[in-house]
């Protein structure tokens, strides 16, 4: 069985072997950016779980050194510059080590849901194999997803960051988020549009990802214009680097910003 089934993330360069998300990541890795670092289960894997594989994925899951982990889909057509795939395709938090085989299996088989096939025909795209990214799981105390131009106008000389509290709550769609504009030269925070978010989405005791009232804090702004101002330089520096317009996921734990998905902007 070839060392090709399981990469490091840091080693992921091949979109067709490691699919479009995990590459992404590879490259923030080797740029020396904040973000988490992980292993991808290649598409030379897809749909081929035997024991051997098993024992290779178990094996690395130990090396991650943690209880709980995240499992991504990274699919060979996934963020790239024509077709994002944002939401089509399965994600699962809070993973214990006994069920990381069956959400990866799980992550394979989002390939072929009724949502996967309709996005993939009205892209006119083929669906293609799945790459399964495993990542240690972190409980960020808030995140979301920022823009290198306004993703609505097409202006570029401004910067969109939206958040809200909790784990996944803007990219899932299931909250409203704040949003900041900032100036992208001079990163002065231009506007604010604070939304008042009820609940966030935490581990609960059990391992299970669960939804939790917030109380006050809910109504309060959700990042603070040091953070913004230090995410907006980072979202400059992506452009920057990648060399066109990007979306990113970022997520904030301990006054540490990570980013944690980078991908073009589609719309553009």
């Amino acid at each position: 069985m070839s060392d090709e089934l399981v990469q490091l993330l840091e080693k992921a360069t091949d979109i067709e072997l490691c699919g479009g998300k995990a590459v992404f990541l590879g490259e923030l890795i080797r740029a020396g950016f904040n973000t988490v670092n992980g292993f991808v289960v290649t598409t030379e894997a897809f749909g081929k779980m035997d024991k051997e594989l098993v024992l290779k994925i178990l094996k690395n899951f130990d090396g991650l050194n943690v209880e709980y982990v995240a499992v991504r889909s990274s699919a060979t057509t996934e963020d790239s510059k024509n077709t994002a795939w944002a939401g089509q395709l399965e994600t699962f938090l809070n993973v214990k080590r006994e069920n990381v085989i069956q959400r990866i299996k799980d992550c394979w088989a989002s390939i072929d849901s009724e949502r996967a096939q309709s996005y993939a025909k009205q892209h006119g795209v083929k669906t293609g194999k799945v790459a399964v990214i495993v990542q240690p799981m972190i409980q960020f105390y808030g995140g979301g997803v920022a823009f290198s131009i306004h993703p609505v106008t097409q202006e570029a000389d401004k910067i969109i960051v939206e958040v809200a509290l909790g784990l996944e709550a803007v990219v899932s769609g299931e909250t409203t988020p704040d949003t900041y504009i900032i100036g992208k030269q001079s990163l002065a925070i231009l506007e604010k549009h604070i939304t008042i978010q009820t609940k966030k989405m935490v581990q609960g005791k059990d391992g299970k990802t669960v939804w939790q009232e917030i109380g006050d804090e809910g109504a309060k702004q959700k990042l603070a214009d040091e953070k913004i101002r230090e995410l907006a330089g980072e979202i400059v520096k992506l452009e920057k680097h990648f060399g066109f317009p990007v979306d990113a996921e970022w997520g904030l734990i301990d006054k540490k910003i990570l980013i944690m998905q980078c991908r073009p902007i589609t719309t553009v």
